[in-house]
């Protein structure tokens, strides 16, 4: 067993999870040990801290067939495997978009539902930004369908700024294919010419290859088939791409030919539309006339409600709250948003952690968008305000956008503060229309 160094120094006045992560790794009275990744590293851990924050750590040590000796993590890197292990003595997650994937199939594997959420939240904070890419291939693996679809709507408006972020590259080849079928993306065919070879570049790098024009030809298989060379510019095509060993003689001729009015017979010739059209409109709708402060805390179990109908079938995105007055401590930042449906039955709920600093308003974006039915009332309820907040005074019962489209609020019977069509919480809603 290793020896603490200097006893009363990492005990006296340190929180729990300064002892515990201390104890970490100084691997104090450690009892069980792991051997991590592909090159076996050794980690040593404490049996009663994993258990207690991982139902599946419990079941590997208290279950009818507890494991014994030594623990093989194979499918972990030991990096990873040590920034989980950070987050269940201490609750601090070192997290980036860099390690991201490989942190949530960890959170998945020993399911920690808490760290899971966490990606999950950084995630939505990125997937408008040039990392779209990097969330739409995070995303695509896990399965997050409302953040695939909405990173990948991104690209499209962004493609040139998003298709140049370092992260691009990384994307799986099934993520390349959807990005190549798309009709409508905003940048041209020699952009995306140009980021195919990137992309292939990378991976040849990846799996210790020359990026040779073969070797690319190789590894983009049938991807290269839905680049339309037709499109590409002239000259980049013919000094970069014509004698790169990319293409069979064929397929160049094929496309020198189609500079001439030809028809081409191996890519496709149509234009992709770069100036997109979507049916839905973004909306953001504000009640609220003025500002004012404070709003009272919540003592108990109390909630602020409103009802809200709009004239259309829409996708509810977001809700608008007031922010803090001054700083949030700790103990009080979380509050959670519940949707209702116009049968009173609970649709959605989100734990949300407020701002931490003084805001008038603040954006809970929901973790995927929630369709409402064209003059069906939903209910917003926010749960659990045990902070000074800002309000709204003068409120408006009925807004319009672009004339056509009409938001109405109501009293909510659920409510049990001062909140109402007039004044109190709830500043807002987004959505698509």
């Amino acid at each position: 067993m290793a020896e603490p160094e200097g006893t009363v120094d990492w005990q006296d006045g340190k929180s729990l999870s300064e002892c515990m992560t201390y104890m970490l790794e100084k691997e104090i009275m450690c009892d069980v040990t792991f051997r991590v990744g592909t090159d076996h590293s050794i980690i040593k851990a404490h049996k009663y801290m994993l258990a207690s924050r991982s139902p599946v750590f419990y079941t590997m040590f208290e279950g009818s067939c507890p494991e014994k000796g030594e623990i093989i993590v194979t499918d972990i890197n030991s990096a990873t495997f040590k920034v989980l292990l950070k987050y269940i003595y201490s609750d601090v997650l070192d997290l980036s978009l860099d390690n991201i994937q490989e942190v949530l199939y960890g959170a998945e594997k020993y399911m920690l539902s808490t760290m899971k959420d966490e990606c999950t939240s950084l995630l939505l904070s990125s997937v408008e930004t040039s990392n779209a890419p990097g969330v739409f291939n995070v995303a695509s693996h896990f399965h997050l369908e409302h953040l695939k679809l909405k990173s990948l709507e991104h690209i499209q408006k962004n493609a040139t700024e998003c298709l140049m972020a370092p992260n691009a590259i990384k994307m799986s080849k099934e993520c390349m294919e959807a990005i190549l079928r798309l009709d409508s993306i905003y940048c041209s065919e020699t952009d995306i010419c140009r980021f195919l070879i990137k992309w292939a570049s990378h991976q040849c790098e990846a799996e210790c290859k020359t990026a040779s024009g073969e070797n690319l030809r190789e590894l983009t298989g049938p991807l290269l088939y839905l680049v339309r060379f037709p499109l590409v510019d002239k000259e980049y095509f013919a000094k970069e791409i014509a004698h790169s060993g990319l293409m069979n003689s064929e397929e160049v001729i094929s496309v020198f030919s189609s500079h001439y009015g030809r028809k081409n017979e191996f890519f496709a010739e149509s234009v992709r539309n770069s100036k997109l059209c979507y049916n839905k409109k973004d909306c953001t709708v504000w009640r609220h006339r003025s500002v004012a402060s404070p709003w009272y805390k919540h003592t108990g179990i109390e909630y602020d409600a409103l009802n809200v109908k709009v004239n259309r079938n829409i996708e509810l995105k977001s809700v608008i709250l007031f922010g803090p007055v001054g700083n949030v401590p700790v103990s009080v930042r979380d509050i959670t948003v519940k949707i209702l449906n116009d049968g009173g039955n609970e649709i959605f709920t989100q734990k949300y952690e407020s701002c931490t600093q003084s805001s008038e308003l603040q954006t809970v974006l929901l973790s995927e968008p929630i369709p409402i039915n064209a003059n069906k009332l939903f209910t917003i309820m926010v749960d659990s305000i045990k902070y000074d907040a800002y309000y709204g005074k003068q409120c408006k019962q009925k807004c319009r956008i672009d004339h056509d489209i009409v938001i109405t609020f109501e009293n909510s019977p659920n409510c049990t503060t001062g909140t109402s069509v007039e004044q109190g919480q709830i500043a807002g809603i987004e959505f698509n229309a």
